[in-house]
């Protein structure tokens, strides 16, 4: 297929509802975009095994994963940035001694290193089943993102502070009231596109990103143009070219319509 331009679609709090969800809306504008030859493309912190379901519902063919650190299109795997085996031992080994858990990630599974209170509020918010504890997955599977459960308070927002100068080799993303993204340094939702635009058939195309969380400034800045949703961060909203109605009042099909989208 020739497109005509490409849209990026965060996910939670952006294109999917409070229960997670695409709510009809928004699958009227995923429908209009493709009838108007412009590629669908799920930009997220999510990892490409939970996509499945959004992907076929919404007819959305790439997907940007894990922040980054794993692209697809149109069903072809176009790239993997796994985190070495050094730093998954000693950061397992700190979140062992600081009694914290952590969540390893590729784009098939998951798994814990612990269940702790943090992890249960998570998983209960993302509603999905908790991955089965594997302190030791990585030694037989890549791990190309990590969660780190951390709340979202002074004590939590302390210890994030201490491990990201911990680890400067590794990129930490606060995405949640429980947790913070880790993948390796550099990697972000724009180094994913940076990827993905390499495809000849997308080279030079117009980007339009939407989003609403720290995990977004990177993508909403490098995309042609920027949409901060309504409820986006204000740190978001202020590097955004442009912020729409939140996502609970039609924030998406109001700026694709805006730009001439759909």
């Amino acid at each position: 297929m020739s497109y005509k331009a490409i849209a990026l679609f965060d996910l939670d709090k952006t294109l999917l509802n409070p229960q997670k969800q695409i709510p009809p809306e928004n699958l009227a504008a995923l429908q209009a975009l493709n009838d108007n030859h412009v590629l669908t493309v799920l930009s997220t912190g999510r990892n490409y095994y939970e996509l499945a379901d959004w992907m076929r519902i919404g007819h959305i063919p790439s997907a940007i994963a894990a922040n980054g650190a794993d692209v697809y299109h149109n069903g072809h795997h176009l790239y993997e940035s796994p985190v070495g085996l050094p730093q998954l031992h000693r950061l397992t080994q700190q979140a062992g001694q600081d009694g914290v858990a952590l969540a390893y990630y590729n784009g098939r599974r998951s798994a814990l290193s612990q269940t702790t209170p943090e992890t249960e509020a998570n998983y209960q918010w993302v509603r999905q089943t908790p991955p089965p504890v594997d302190p030791k997955f990585f030694d037989h599977d890549d791990v190309c993102m990590m969660l780190i459960f951390l709340a979202h308070n002074a004590k939590g927002d302390a210890m994030g502070e201490w491990y990201i100068n911990a680890f400067p080799e590794l990129q930490f993303y606060r995405n949640g009231e429980s947790t913070l993204d880790i993948v390796n340094a550099h990697q972000s939702k724009a180094s994913g596109l940076e990827i993905l635009m390499k495809q000849p058939e997308l080279a030079s195309l117009p980007t339009y990103a939407f989003g609403d969380g720290n995990n977004d400034i990177e993508i909403l800045q490098a995309a042609t143009v920027g949409v901060a949703m309504g409820n986006a961060l204000p740190q978001v909203a202020a590097i955004a070219d442009y912020q729409t109605d939140d996502y609970l009042h039609g924030g998406i099909p109001k700026a694709l319509k805006h730009f001439g989208l759909i």
